[in-house]
């Protein structure tokens, strides 16, 4: 063999061992990476379970803690209800157990009506009932005043009087058809309710105690302002002004509001549903057939028989027609 022959042999097989260790060094690296890939996929896996065991157990123990919660709550409930009971009961307001009576309980299951005795005013003669202190309002009793500035009247609700806004919602008579305010047994005076009336002072007077322990006419004396009645209802409050107060302590002159008639440039006043007499606010008729007066006394007016109170003074009497 010829010694070119045998360096292209020598050529030829070290080509093929070359190639043959590259093809094995392919096969190693491509076996790595299959390996590398298998772990990485394993990896994955388990951080995805352990992900998911995590979440499944978090939702667990929230389950379990709104479980433990709503029973806890369920016992509360369970614990506060005779408590709640209780409290209902409080304040549910007892009837008077006579029989008819609507009229709230104030000693011994019966109503003042019924026997259940209250106590009394401590001032000589005086038959009001005790608030504090032993007296009665008229005696010194103190009661909360309300908020408005220069306001003397008690307080209804929210701080202020019905005069300042105060909502009170009066009882109607039970009465069917009956529109009239429930004075006593929830019935009005037409319909049985009793009212106790202390009567004048005066000797032989019948009428209605309204100041003082003596009525109206005996309060003034029986004369008309003329001859030195004195005149009860308030003064306005501006300095030297002798009209009398309509709203907010003042007169109409000084600042007092009036409602007008609802219909439109009306400068009447209003008088009953937001009208005034001339737009359809009624008024008592006369009853005596095609009067159309207006009821004074007695369901009739001054032209029919109603009693008009005249001054004690013959004087007086002769000035007034005049």
């Amino acid at each position: 063999m010829s010694t070119k022959q045998r360096k292209q042999l020598e050529a030829a097989s070290s080509k093929v061992v070359e190639e043959d260790d590259i093809g094995a060094l392919i096969y190693r690296e491509s076996q790595l990476r299959k390996k590398e890939a298998a772990a990485a996929a394993a990896v994955k896996k388990n951080k995805r379970n352990s992900s998911s065991l995590t979440h499944l157990a978090t939702s667990t123990s929230k389950v379990i803690a709104e479980k433990r919660k709503y029973r806890s709550s369920a016992d509360d409930d369970h614990v506060k209800e005779p408590a709640k009971r209780a409290a209902r009961k409080k304040y549910i307001k007892k009837r008077c157990s006579a029989e008819g009576c609507t009229n709230q309980v104030v000693q011994g299951g019966v109503c003042i009506k019924h026997g259940a005795k209250v106590k009394l005013c401590n001032r000589g003669g005086c038959t009001n009932k005790a608030f504090i202190g032993g007296v009665c309002k008229r005696h010194g009793a103190k009661t909360k005043r309300c908020s408005s500035e220069g306001c003397t009247n008690q307080v209804q609700e929210g701080g202020a009087c019905i005069r300042h806004g105060a909502k009170v919602t009066l009882k109607k008579c039970r009465t069917e058809g009956c529109k009239n305010i429930v004075v006593r047994g929830g019935v009005c005076v037409k319909h049985g309710a009793r009212v106790r009336r202390i009567l004048c002072s005066s000797d032989g007077c019948t009428k209605q105690v309204r100041k003082g322990g003596v009525c109206m006419r005996h309060g003034q004396g029986g004369v008309c302002r003329r001859h030195g009645a004195t005149w009860t209802k308030k003064k306005c409050s501006r300095e030297g002004c002798t009209k009398i107060a309509k709203k907010g302590g003042v007169c109409m002159r000084h600042g007092a509001e009036r409602k007008l008639c609802c219909s439109t440039g009306c400068p009447n006043t209003a008088m009953k549903g937001g009208v005034c007499i001339r737009h359809g606010a009624q008024y008592r008729r006369c009853s005596k057939e095609g009067c159309t007066s207006k009821v004074q006394e007695g369901g009739v007016c001054k032209k029919h028989g109603a009693k008009v109170k005249s001054c004690s003074i013959v004087d007086a009497q002769t000035w007034s027609t005049k």
